[in-house]
């Protein structure tokens, strides 16, 4: 019979192996210019796009 320290166990062992896959994807190559969402000049942009806008949070941190 499984108890609670058991499904804890069970949890870390998940989050670490999502963890490593994470670590394990991909990072694209990005390129400097303009962004097609915020129109802000960034250092990199990936598919056009800043990582301000790819992620949900607006040019330099500002809410959009």
């Amino acid at each position: 019979m499984a108890d609670t320290v058991d499904f804890a166990t069970d949890l870390v062992a998940e989050q670490l192996e999502h963890g490593i896959r994470a670590a394990r994807a991909p990072i694209p190559v990005g390129e400097p210019g303009e962004c097609e969402d915020c129109f802000e000049q960034m250092p990199r942009l990936v598919n056009g796009r800043c990582g301000y806008c790819r992620d949900g949070r607006g040019p330099r941190g500002r809410a959009s």
